[in-house]
């Protein structure tokens, strides 16, 4: 059961139902701009690079064992695992003020095409594992190859959390030209940009599944990944060199569960111009019972 208490929180650490992670990750050779959203699974550092594998257009669906996600502790069965804190440093000046998310990427389409002013069909042959009615996922997409100079917008038909199908972003949402890896490319602070997360239809509190994608121009080149993600916490960072912290037990939300098999990834905002090759830095800790 979910821990009720702080008899049973001891209880459960005291018998070694708790997992700390360090993780670190370094941004690549371009800077990332102010007020974008970057997902960080693609970079180098620890755990490993995301490689965005599978067939094109083709639903892959990660889980811990998949390498690019930080570990946690692993299946607990019949037990509910938490969060219980987190925290994070960057020693770089211009990676603070900016905002770290904690998200359990669970599904993602590969190979999507920015090139191609056609809708692009989306396989589902694999279907979730976590959250298998899409409650709770917000969809986004990722850069995985930049971008060409062409404006261009997104728009996709999903099925929703209420398995009904057809339905579709209900705004003008605009994609960013030249759009580096790994920037969540409809985030950022211009027109019809929104972030980190595509808005959904009215009533719908997620996505299950995609069926196709259309990009509104040829950007002029590039590729990119739709990723189905499900947001568990969030974490500031505000000072060059002072570990940020979050209490996850006192501070809302509180204990937020991890599913079996969740694939654990950051994304990051920006308020100030970040430097190539920022290193980032942090934890969190687990507790199951």
């Amino acid at each position: 059961m979910a821990i009720q208490s702080q008899d049973q929180l001891i209880a459960a650490l005291s018998a070694g139902k708790r997992w700390r992670v360090d993780w670190n990750k370094i941004t690549g050779a371009a800077a990332y701009t102010a007020g974008r959203w970057y997902d960080l699974s693609p970079l180098a550092g620890s755990p490993i690079a995301n490689t965005w594998t599978g067939t094109a257009l083709n639903a892959q669906i990660p889980n811990e064992a998949s390498g690019f996600g930080m570990y946690h502790g692993g299946n607990v069965s019949t037990f509910v695992k938490s969060i219980l804190n987190m925290g994070a440093v960057s020693a770089v000046a211009t990676a603070v003020p900016g905002t770290l998310m904690l998200v359990d990427m669970c599904l993602y389409y590969p190979g999507i095409n920015m090139n191609l002013a056609t809708a692009q069909t989306l396989v589902n042959t694999s279907t979730l594992s976590r959250y298998t009615d899409g409650s709770g996922l917000r969809p986004y997409l990722v850069t995985t190859a930049t971008t060409g100079a062409t404006a261009h917008n997104i728009a996709m038909s999903y099925t929703n959390h209420a398995n009904t199908s057809g339905k579709s972003i209900p705004v003008t949402v605009a994609c960013t030209a030249s759009a580096i890896a790994p920037h969540i490319t409809h985030s950022g602070v211009a027109a019809n940009n929104y972030g980190p997360f595509l808005p959904l239809a009215s009533g719908d509190q997620g996505v299950r599944s995609v069926q196709t994608v259309t990009i509104s121009a040829a950007s002029g080149s590039g590729t990119a990944a739709l990723v189905l993600a499900k947001p568990l916490a969030s974490l500031p960072i505000t000072t060059v060199g002072v570990y940020a912290e979050r209490d996850l037990l006192n501070q809302l939300p509180s204990l937020p569960v991890i599913q079996d098999g969740a694939c654990l990834t950051w994304l990051f905002f920006p308020a100030a111009a970040t430097v190539a090759s920022t290193t980032l830095i942090g934890h969190i800790e687990t507790v199951w019972d």
